[in-house]
């Protein structure tokens, strides 16, 4: 069977990874907003981010949340300056590529429909329409909005039936945070494996990347060649 559809992961992938060092940074200045000891903000953070994927909390109530665990309590303005750092450094995460939009560019002339899976919290689908990426991408899920996140099989059935077509026609391409190569193998789709730097994540020790016996790109210009390859 012929693929028609290839489904990308976010960072790592389309655009860079999201950056530990750039983000700690971020934190830390949100910290001295709100007046608590950044490790303990950190922390807590860190605690709060599958309720941030899942869309439970949103980025005000968040700040809330991780105040209330430190036993703080934020002011409005203390808040809005907050969230206005994570939205920035959000909006300036989702940076395309040149070559990155020319190989989608192709791959949609080839007739390809181009969908994309992301594990993030509410301000990625608020500031995506605004990046050049959107006008690639026939179908955006985001975890936020859908209330589940990879590597759960229902995420990436939401994306093959908004694309109109069968997982078996699909590839799944991502860097292989968090067991997504595996969720979308699980859900029927060809997964590869996008190589990328992991010197500056979360989480750099991924047992699925180090293990990969698949097939793996470095650029995702090579997709055309292995989408002919495979026809």
């Amino acid at each position: 069977m012929p693929y028609r559809a290839i489904i990308f992961d976010l960072y790592g992938t389309l655009v860079d990874n999201f950056s530990r060092r750039a983000y700690d940074k971020v934190q830390e200045e949100m910290a001295k907003i709100l007046g608590v000891p950044y490790p303990k903000f950190w922390q807590a953070m860190g605690e709060t981010i599958k309720d941030r994927s899942l869309g439970n909390l949103s980025a005000e109530e968040n700040i809330v949340e991780v105040c209330r665990r430190l036993g703080a309590k934020a002011d409005r303005t203390q808040i809005e300056q907050t969230v206005f750092l994570q939205d920035e450094f959000t909006r300036n995460s989702i940076i395309l590529k040149f070559e990155v939009s020319e190989a989608l560019n192709l791959l949609k002339l080839n007739g390809l429909h181009i969908g994309l899976i992301t594990n993030c919290n509410a301000a990625v689908p608020r500031f995506f329409p605004e990046s050049p990426l959107a006008q690639y991408i026939d179908a955006p899920v985001f975890s936020c909005e859908e209330r589940v996140k990879k590597p759960s099989r229902r995420i990436y059935k939401i994306a093959y039936e908004r694309l109109k077509v069968k997982p078996q026609e699909c590839l799944y391409v991502g860097d292989g945070s968090g067991e997504e190569l595996k969720g979308a193998a699980a859900a029927g789709m060809l997964p590869i494996l996008k190589r990328a730097d992991l010197t500056d994540v979360y989480d750099p020790h991924r047992p699925e990347v180090e293990n990969w016996q698949g097939i793996a790109i470095d650029e995702i210009s090579e997709l055309c060649a292995i989408v002919s390859k495979l026809a």
